[in-house]
């Protein structure tokens, strides 16, 4: 109860996120107080990113992953939303952290076969998804990649959206300048076949695993493996 009721604010480093237009459950604070909030994908990120990358980011959450790339990389992030009710509260987050950024509410549409018409919340906004469904279904703004002015200027692809890996990873060879890869393996939405699936595309289109923490992993295009 105190820490719903009271911690409004997460701190890591120094940059600061506020969390209250953010629905989130009492058993998800002790990752903002233990900053344990994102860590896989942090330490992948903390690890890995620097000026060479040039990042698209699928899910803006809090503004956490956005501000962590843009200030290891030093370069404009290009972030991508769905959430409408988290939108402001975003953006709030990566001006006062100053970040570079553009960002669109929408969800980033790689093939029209894959198109969704709707996404699903709940009283948890970390479980925002098109794939797990709830009672609150709320229509889906989709944006063909061929609409986004310069997105062949960015070569790094983070995805921190629930389930949407898949659709990026069978789908990359459209975004023919991307040579690094990010992304979180959501267990509970697929099963380890389709993992394994997903891993043959990569290797397949010729991406092949740099470094892993948990379930979450960073691939890089062969030609580039030996790139400092």
């Amino acid at each position: 109860w105190f820490h719903k009721k009271y911690i409004k604010i997460f701190k890591y480093r120094n940059f600061i996120f506020n969390l209250n237009d953010f629905e989130i459950p009492l058993p998800f604070h002790s990752s903002f107080i233990f900053k344990t909030y994102e860590l896989n994908d942090r330490i992948l990120l903390e690890k890995n990113l620097t000026k060479k990358h040039k990042c698209i980011i699928i899910g803006g959450g809090i503004g956490f992953v956005p501000t962590i790339a843009n200030k290891l990389t030093r370069n404009k992030v290009l972030i991508f939303e769905i959430n409408k009710k988290i939108i402001n509260n975003l953006k709030l987050n990566l001006k006062n952290n100053k970040v570079q950024y553009t960002i669109f509410n929408n969800n980033l549409l790689l093939n029209n076969k894959d198109k969704q018409k709707y996404y699903y919340s709940s009283h948890n906004f970390l479980a925002t998804s098109m794939y797990r469904k709830t009672s609150k279904k709320l229509k889906l703004n989709n944006l063909n990649y061929k609409k986004i002015k310069d997105l062949s200027n960015f070569n790094t692809l983070v995805i921190d959206g629930e389930g949407i890996e898949k659709h990026y990873i069978e789908n990359i060879h459209v975004l023919k300048k991307i040579k690094y890869i990010f992304f979180e393996f959501h267990n509970d939405i697929f099963s380890n076949i389709e993992k394994e699936k997903i891993f043959k595309i990569l290797n397949k289109k010729k991406f092949f695993l740099k470094n892993k923490f948990i379930n979450s992993y960073y691939f890089i295009k062969s030609s580039y493996l030996n790139d400092k």
